[in-house]
């Protein structure tokens, strides 16, 4: 590796996504097999947009069998780091069938209980020497990552983070909240707290805070995360554009809309992951946030949570970092 290779580790859950084929009907219930995850997915466009400038290690558990087989070839293929990949002998990858409606909105059904993702912490703490984990600049997980997780595992896992940012490591957190996951919403609360806390960059959405604390809008968001020691705060708000909140000092800035929505699948996904990278080169948070404005306005005019690598390529070239 390099020397001044910046390093970013992401942690969360890949699955293996089953999502109806291009140009099938819902009658002929023909579903082309993928892998995704919220993660997943922004550790790719991450590694997608910085190339060599960084290096970027996923960190979950997959299962010995074919399809996380499968996964960690893509992986590979994508140049991500597999270092952090732990295998299970005891459970497989997740699953989920996905269904996007006329007007590119998803909806999921997933099978995901016995997911070797839940182990990750316990993978984790036995392999704390790992030279993987040194020299962090960036760890970037979500509320899914930690959703999945035990009661205790969490606890672990803030005691793991806690130590990185104490190492100087920068901490980043979106809450991409899902109901299902969750017992209640006071756990939700609680586990969401500890890691407003720990976080220097979040990357929250409007629809996910007014759910979990009746914000009424990214003014409520801002309000509600500024109480925490954030440094930088990006909340999204649809083709509402966004609200940055940088040490204290708001701005906002408006986006394109987009037409021919055809997909929305992993839209906040590719925005996390193209702002990040133009932050891990330098870039402001404004120049950040409009540069990741562009990327998730692709995306979502593809079907797939991965657009094809050459469609993101003519992308990064049409609309740089």
């Amino acid at each position: 590796m390099k020397k001044n290779m910046i390093n970013i580790i992401v942690m969360g859950e890949c699955m293996v996504e089953f999502g109806r084929a291009v140009g099938c009907t819902a009658e002929n219930n023909l579903y082309k097999k993928s892998f995704a995850g919220d993660v997943f997915n922004t550790g790719i466009y991450i590694k997608r947009c910085v190339k060599e400038q960084a290096n970027v290690k996923f960190l979950t558990a997959i299962g010995n069998d074919e399809n996380s087989n499968e996964m960690l070839a893509m992986m590979e293929e994508e140049s991500l780091d597999t270092s952090l990949v732990y295998r299970s002998s005891s459970a497989q990858m997740g699953l989920y069938l996905i269904n996007v409606d006329s007007e590119g909105e998803r909806s999921f059904s997933y099978w995901r209980e016995t997911s070797a993702a839940k182990q990750v912490v316990r993978f984790l703490s036995d392999d704390l020497d790992n030279s993987a984990l040194e020299n962090v600049d960036s760890f970037f997980f979500s509320g899914i990552s930690i959703a999945i997780l035990s009661e205790g595992d969490r606890q672990k896992l803030w005691r793991f983070i806690f130590k990185l940012k104490a190492s100087g490591t920068k901490i980043i957190f979106d809450p991409n909240y899902r109901p299902m996951l969750w017992s209640t919403l006071n756990e939700t609360r609680a586990a969401y707290a500890a890691a407003f806390e720990l976080a220097d960059i979040a990357l929250p959405g409007v629809d996910d805070h007014m759910v979990l604390y009746n914000a009424k809008n990214a003014e409520d968001v801002a309000c509600f995360l500024e109480q925490f020691s954030i440094s930088e705060i990006i909340i999204k708000n649809g083709s509402q554009g966004m609200l940055l909140s940088v040490d204290g000092i708001r701005s906002y800035i408006d986006v394109d809309p987009v037409e021919n929505v055809v997909d929305t699948t992993s839209a906040g996904d590719a925005f996390n992951g193209a702002y990040l990278s133009a932050r891990l080169i330098g870039r402001s948070a404004e120049q950040s946030a409009k540069f990741a404005a562009k990327v998730s306005a692709c995306i979502i005019q593809h079907k797939g949570a991965i657009v094809d690598e050459a469609v993101f390529a003519q992308q990064l070239l049409d609309y740089p970092m």
